[in-house]
């Protein structure tokens, strides 16, 4: 996207059919999932960079000292790098830092930096965030870094989503815009810059797309840009803006993948709802060619050439506020919080669907080797959430990027789709 210049905030960086195999670990290796980073924040959005040799990490930090009835702020997210994930021991280390983070007072379920993708320049990025600049969480933005001179990196803010959101309201509904996840889309890997970025953002209902002018940037100004909408949904909550439990869910964009061919997928919400999220395959222009549904709280998705890859926050059941679940109800909470990967194939006409358990999970990459990472205890601070009264998860632990082994995957009953 190209290097840009003025209104930086600048930070220091300190088996048979359509399941696959097991993912080998090595001939001593015990079988189950493979710690790839741990200490995150609240990680989110997995990419791999355009060479797959690194997973790029989005933090949505831990919130800060800024604190009201409703929780603490600070510029605690973070754009962390996995150099060769398939090493045993892979490096680790932050490429960016300082974005606005808002959480809970003890740094769980945070709102800020949920996605990032590196583009086609060497060390740069791009964010969807909130502008460090601008109004407080008022201000959904697509944002930039890279390094501006040694050991010293910044932010830019890029395209301003809030405003679009002002301008086009896709929904219809409350203006609002709450960034999820960013795709970098490479028009063509042997020049560069020359891409554009699409946006899932869940408050808007919709996935922009930003398409920058590179012959307007200059050394101190980044370039001109038009956003358009991809993709949207409509609003279907009630007046009040709060969710009709009799009425249909709403989409509400948070992840996106793309195959080989520039094939789209995104992955929606569906208001936290048993069974009522969806994951939908565009064509690079925007036509939907696909959906499946049936998932509860995607938070994630990813392909490699014959399956589809989902993130279930919640596993099949997402769990009532606390004091409002009947505690034979509650999810268990024996072997960690709930959640689920599930995987499918994508090209057949078959339903089938299997899943393995993996505590609250959120972004999902597969290399070209069949690798699948996922960000795991994606609602918590590196240093995990103790079990309380305010927490029907149990104890949670912190924020980790694992690699999957579906050798115990089990298999799901499966909607038509």
């Amino acid at each position: 996207m190209g290097k840009l210049g003025a209104g930086a905030v600048t930070a220091a960086v300190v088996v048979a059919g359509p399941l696959p195999a097991a993912l080998a670990h090595g001939g001593e290796s015990p079988a189950g999932p493979r710690v790839v980073a741990e200490g995150l924040d609240n990680p989110r959005q997995l990419s791999l960079d355009g060479r797959h040799k690194s997973l790029v990490v989005a933090e949505a930090g831990r919130g800060g000292t800024e604190c009201t009835e409703m929780g603490c702020a600070g510029p605690t997210g973070a754009v962390t790098l996995v150099e060769k994930p398939w090493q045993r021991t892979p490096v680790v280390s932050t490429v960016a830092e300082g974005f606005i983070s808002y959480a809970g007072p003890d740094g769980s379920f945070a709102v800020g930096a949920n996605g990032a993708d590196a583009t086609d320049v060497a060390g740069e990025y791009i964010v969807a965030g909130y502008d460090p600049a601008g109004p407080f969480m008022e201000n959904g933005s697509l944002l930039v870094t890279f390094e501006q001179e040694p050991d010293v990196r910044a932010i830019f803010p890029y395209a301003d989503l809030q405003a679009a959101e002002a301008e086009l309201n896709p929904d219809g509904a409350q203006i609002h815009s709450n960034p999820y996840a960013v795709l970098f889309v490479d028009r063509d890997r042997h020049n560069s810059p020359d891409g554009y970025a699409l946006v899932a953002d869940a408050g808007a209902n919709a996935v922009w797309k930003i398409e920058p002018d590179f012959s307007t940037a200059t050394e101190t100004s980044p370039p001109e840009y038009e956003i358009t909408v991809f993709a949207s949904w409509p609003n279907t909550a009630l007046p009040d803006g709060t969710d009709d439990p009799e009425g249909p869910t709403e989409f509400v964009p948070t992840s996106l993948t793309s195959d080989e061919h520039g094939n789209v997928f995104v992955g929606g919400l569906g208001s936290d709802r048993p069974g009522e999220a969806s994951v939908v395959q565009f064509s690079p222009d925007g036509t939907e060619l696909k959906r499946w549904d049936g998932f509860t709280a995607v938070t994630g998705v990813a392909v490699d050439g014959g399956h589809l890859y989902v993130s279930q926050l919640f596993g099949p059941t997402p769990p009532m506020p606390p004091g409002e679940t009947p505690a034979d109800e509650a999810p268990p909470a024996a072997d960690g919080a709930p959640g689920q990967v599930v995987v499918l194939h994508r090209h057949g006409h078959g339903h089938h669907r299997w899943a393995i358990d993996v505590p609250l999970p959120a972004g999902l990459a597969v290399s070209r080797h069949g690798r699948v990472y996922a960000a795991v205890n994606s609602v918590a601070p590196a240093e995990g959430i103790p079990a309380g009264p305010e927490n029907p998860f149990g104890a949670i632990g912190g924020g980790a990027v694992w690699e999957l082994d579906f050798s115990g995957a089990y298999r799901l009953e499966s909607p038509q789709s």
